[in-house]
């Protein structure tokens, strides 16, 4: 099939496609079919004879990058095959790992799990002031890398600050692991230090999906790669919600005038949401002000929809609500697939889930509840790093000292200064100190943490032959703690050989995770989370001062509160325009708005939700303001 078959030569859709401009920006509302246009524009480069490889399509997650693969093969566009849609995190990975980009940048690209950062935060307290203030610290030190575009990150003001930065480079430095924010600006570093480099030809097509989400890091590392090729950038800044990840919406905005020649195109007739909902979403994000004034079209075909907005007594009668209603849905033929609960604050959403749960009806929670939550996860997990590499530094520290609160950090530096002096790596010292080799005092109980270690590497290593036996003993069936990641691990064995394989899958998995495109359950999530999805009915729970907009740091600017406040409006535009219209499948696009009038202080006090009054142990809630910007369209409120 051509890269043009169907498509109207007249329409945006064609225009994108098509665009011959080395320089295109596409700013596209939701559910316009941006996705639609960019698999073409791939297919037309594909089919005119630019290789594969010589493409780049830059996705914010890996469902849309693995969509982007199986749409292109739907389209049998050839070369298809081998044309691979990443992350910008995923090819950072794998140009720092190059033997040449390793010896230029001098880090080493192993990127620390979450988890694995406590080990590092116990080991720079001491001196640092610490944990709270080190972690603090840490978060200072990445925002300002991510704010960076190649220089070093300035952020180290005072003292203090410089003092941590250098401990902290030390850290990482001798346990040969990064953190997950220095591998964008490292590779910026890398491409701008050496201007020669092959990286910088790489590709002659570069396309970037949701834009306005990249930090100025990664918006700088496009700049790189396509200085030499042809960029089209996809986004939009009315769906910049990702503050908290430093993301540069002003990057999509300021675009046209650092490309003056670029082609520009709109995509703003929406295929996706009823009509009600497209003209409350265009009420709503008319108050912002930062923003490029522009509206979306609402298609007459698509109907008005279905739009309810409820105000229930208590967060249990919400959660009551909200289970009556989906029950209902069932009981006339919708697939629990269909229905998406949207609520931003976890103790909001708990009783939802909850309530669903005795009504046994299948949901499933997208909160931030990885696999890893548990610390017999957490442990068993870095085990599985260092039996496959036993000079895993990173993960040998934190093994070392995961069973105690202080991560044993007093021992274990005293191993540590012994292999700065020695040029023993920590595994060779720790083998020498069990061999009585090498004696260091007061470090007894960090040997006897290193016997229990091997011997468990020992059992790992007699069933290393067969991938379901390792799963079994690493992640043995019946713990509750362990049971979520020996799921994921059954699920990757699929496709993995050997050990080593199934970690590759595993790592993927947790490190960028992702809702699935296909599920079977009542998705429960936060608004954040939503975004790329959609479907035909949803719900927007919770929405109550405090949780949407946010509770303000009261030493906060005005200038940064009017920011939080214009991202939380965004946030809220993106959640009710997840709403897809069937009509002519008996799908008119529902959406039900919920928010209650109290919950109890604990719970308020728990989600960070501000109030002002009480009634005995229950906070008076305010319904958010945004229900008031939704525009004469928007239906009154009603009892629930």
């Amino acid at each position: 099939m051509a890269w043009d078959t169907g498509l109207d030569k007249g329409s945006v859709a064609y225009g994108i496609a098509a665009a011959p401009e080395p320089r295109v920006r596409v700013i596209a509302g939701p559910g316009t079919g941006k996705s639609f246009a960019m698999k073409r524009r791939v297919a037309k480069l594909l089919e005119s004879g630019i290789a594969p490889k010589e493409v780049l399509a830059v996705t914010f997650t890996r469902v849309a990058a693995e969509d982007l693969h199986r749409e292109l093969q739907k389209l049998g566009t050839p070369g298809c095959e081998e044309l691979e849609g990443q992350t910008l995190h995923s090819l950072a990975m794998r140009i720092l790992s190059r033997k040449h980009v390793l010896e230029a940048v001098g880090r080493f690209p192993r990127p620390l799990n979450t988890f694995e950062t406590k080990a590092m935060i116990c080991d720079l307290a001491g001196d640092n002031g610490g944990k709270r203030k080190v972690k603090k610290l840490i978060q200072g030190y990445t925002a300002a890398w991510a704010q960076s575009q190649g220089d070093e990150p300035g952020f180290a003001k005072d003292g203090a600050e410089k003092k941590l930065q250098a401990d902290l480079l030390d850290w990482l430095d001798f346990h040969q692991g990064m953190l997950i924010g220095e591998l964008i600006p490292y590779l910026v570093r890398y491409l701008k230090d050496n201007p020669a480099a092959a990286e910088h030809n790489e590709f002659k097509h570069l396309l970037v999906d949701e834009f306005q989400d990249l930090n100025k890091a990664e918006q700088t590392a496009i700049a790189y790669l396509g200085a030499a090729a042809e960029v089209c950038i996809v986004g939009d800044d009315d769906q910049s919600i990702y503050s908290f990840k430093n993301a540069h919406p002003d990057g999509i905005r300021e675009w046209k005038g650092i490309h003056p020649g670029c082609a520009d195109l709109k995509m703003v007739d929406c295929h996706r949401c009823p009509t009600t909902v497209v003209e409350m979403a265009n009420a709503l994000i008319a108050v912002n002000k930062n923003r490029t004034p522009r509206a979306l079209n609402a298609l007459a075909v698509k109907g008005p929809g279905e739009v309810a907005i409820v105000q229930v007594p208590y967060l249990h009668n919400e959660a009551e609500w909200i289970k009556s209603k989906i029950e209902g849905l069932l009981s006339a033929g919708v697939h629990p697939s269909e229905i998406i609960i949207l609520v931003q604050r976890a103790v909001a959403g708990k009783p939802i889930l909850q309530a669903l749960r005795v009504a046994e009806i299948p949901a499933k929670s997208y909160y931030e509840e990885s696999q890893l939550d548990s610390e017999t996860a957490q442990m068993r997990f870095a085990l599985f790093k260092l039996f496959l590499n036993n000079e895993d530094r990173v993960a040998l520290r934190y093994l070392l000292g995961s069973d105690v609160d202080d991560f044993r950090c007093k021992s274990y530096a005293r191993v540590r200064k012994h292999c700065e002096n020695s040029g023993d790596s920590p595994w060779q010292a720790m083998n020498k100190l069990v061999d009585d080799a090498l004696t260091l005092a007061h470090t007894k109980p960090l040997v006897a943490r290193f016997q229990l270690l091997t011997e468990a590497l020992g059992e790992l290593e007699a069933v290393k032959g067969d991938v379901q036996s390792f799963i079994d003993q690493l992640l043995p069936d019946g713990d509750d703690e362990l049971a979520e990641l020996r799921a994921l691990a059954l699920v990757q064995m699929e496709g993995a050989e050997t050990p080593a394989d199934l970690l590759t899958g595993m790592m993927q998995e947790i490190t960028q995770p992702d809702i699935p495109p296909t599920v079977e359950e009542v998705r429960l999530m936060s608004l954040h989370k939503s975004k790329g999805l959609s479907s035909p009915y949803v719900f927007v729970a919770g929405c109550v001062e405090g949780i949407l907009p946010p509770a303000f740091d009261p030493e906060w600017s005005k200038d940064e509160k009017d920011a939080a406040l214009e991202e939380a409006r965004r946030l809220f535009y993106v959640g009710i325009t997840r709403v897809k219209a069937d009509p002519e499948n008996g799908r008119p696009g529902s959406l039900f708005i919920s928010y209650p009038q109290q919950m109890t202080i604990k719970d308020a006090y728990g989600a960070n939700v501000a109030f002002k009054t009480q009634s005995g142990p229950m906070a008076n809630l305010l319904p958010s303001r945004f229900l008031n910007e939704l525009g004469p369209t928007a239906p009154k409120a009603v009892a629930g």
